[in-house]
């Protein structure tokens, strides 16, 4: 019996060993740590166009006078004045949509100051701002209107024959 009882005791012993390291064992290993990664995108950069917009001089040589003198054969008291703009841009941009203005910078005739021109003429965009595509020409219209005769003969002697002249800045949006 002795020796029954020194073999469960053995096999308690071992159960008990066994199970130890088996204990041992598993609670040593640990579960994987979370692990991280990074994403990267590359961005690009718009690059500068650069845009012209090509409008050339335009004259009209007919004679203008006061609107209350245009029964005469002959004679106009308007002038339309055609301004062909052509937009471009770099490679590419052809058929862009974009938006056109034209604005009266300043004018002259003779030494009369633009007020006292304001008082005779009036000088307006009539048509072909708005919208405009790369690469095609558009016609913008400026109508200068001889509305009122000179107030004096001083300001007479310098719009006789006189040459009236304005400046325009066309631009372009996108």
């Amino acid at each position: 019996m002795r020796q029954k009882k020194l073999v469960i005791g053995l096999l308690v012993m071992l159960a008990l060993v066994v199970s130890s390291f088996t204990y041992a064992y598993w609670n040593n290993i640990t579960a994987p740590a979370d692990d991280t990664a990074a994403g990267t995108v590359t961005i690009g950069e718009g690059d500068t166009i650069t845009t012209t917009v090509v409008v050339g001089n335009v004259s009209d040589t007919s004679a203008l006078v006061p609107t209350t003198y245009v029964a005469t054969p002959g004679v106009e008291d308007t002038a339309a004045l055609s301004f062909s703009v052509n937009w471009s841009g770099g490679s590419g941009s052809a058929g862009t949509p974009g938006t056109l203005t034209a604005t009266i910078d300043s004018y002259t005739l003779g030494t009369l100051t633009e007020t006292q021109i304001d008082d005779m003429f009036t000088i307006t965009v009539t048509s072909g701002t708005g919208a405009i595509v790369a690469g095609t020409l558009q016609n913008v219209i400026i109508t200068v209107v001889f509305t009122t005769e000179p107030g004096s003969e001083t300001i007479y002697n310098q719009v006789a024959l006189g040459t009236l002249t304005f400046n325009l800045t066309f631009s372009v949006t996108v």
